[in-house]
């Protein structure tokens, strides 16, 4: 069924829109394209922020992306927009930006990540080199719900580097069948934090890459913490100066030689 609409005397009655300042045209205004111009002044200075980063059709595989700005922790991002951007013919993408405001895409419907920065712009399909499809995905970027209170748990059957935006997250090897290493950032950024436990009874190490795990078992530079008991576990918390402090673990853990 169809939204309805006030009644005919209630809408001529209406003189302007509260929240957006719009201004209806009154019955016999003359000049009337003066007053409709006006109209459309008002309307356009009202929906301004809904064009930031719409993505749209440039014509055969081309799209571009209206500017916008966003947030990255407390640093304000700003995208100046593009066009003559191209996606791959018949296949559908999912279009966003990461945190440097680059354009990225991927090709699964479940595509969000909660251990990056993402702004997601739209899901775009192209069949015989045009795009026939564009939906809009910026609704979703608005309006997320944050996993509170519920750290990320990613399992890990092969090496992985870690990523500053997946902070707070619990990293295991269950499932895994021979030795894992878990690479932190080279980046440093106090206060990242990453708890690594071990869930099947092969050795998994914990890489500081050129920082140290600073612990009682040695503070070498370079050098990966290492345990293979199942229930193990090791979190550490960047210092800012490429030092990784343990607060908190249970079992023992070596320190490479």
């Amino acid at each position: 069924m169809a939204e309805i609409y006030p009644s005919d005397d209630e809408l001529l009655d209406l003189l302007s829109e509260s929240e957006t300042g719009v201004e209806y045209i009154a019955t016999g205004t003359a000049p009337y394209f003066l007053q409709f111009r006006k109209l459309l002044y008002r309307l356009l200075l009202s929906t301004k922020r809904a064009n930031d980063f719409r993505l749209y059709n440039e014509g055969g595989l081309t799209y571009g992306i209206k500017p916008g700005r966003f947030w990255d922790g407390n640093s304000v991002v700003d995208y100046a927009g593009s066009s003559g951007n191209v996606l791959p013919d018949d296949s559908t993408r999912y279009v966003y930006l990461d945190e440097t405001a680059t354009i990225q895409f991927k090709e699964s419907e479940f595509w969000h990540d909660p251990f990056h920065a993402e702004v997601w712009l739209a899901e775009v399909t192209t069949v015989n080199g045009e795009i026939t499809s564009i939906v809009d995905c910026r609704d979703i970027h608005s309006m997320s719900m944050p996993n509170v209170d519920r750290p990320i748990i990613e399992v890990h059957t092969a090496d992985d580097q870690l990523e500053i935006k997946e902070s707070g997250s619990i990293h295991t090897n269950l499932g895994a069948t021979g030795a894992v290493t878990i690479f932190m950032p080279s980046f440093n950024l106090a206060g990242t934090k990453y708890t690594v436990s071990v869930q099947a009874a092969q050795q998994l190490n914990i890489d500081p890459v050129a920082g140290v795990i600073v612990d009682e078992s040695g503070v070498s530079s370079s050098k990966y913490k290492y345990c293979s008991t199942v229930g193990a576990f090791m979190t550490v918390v960047d210092d800012g100066s490429g030092n990784w402090i343990v607060i908190g673990k249970s079992g023992i853990w070596t320190e490479e030689a």
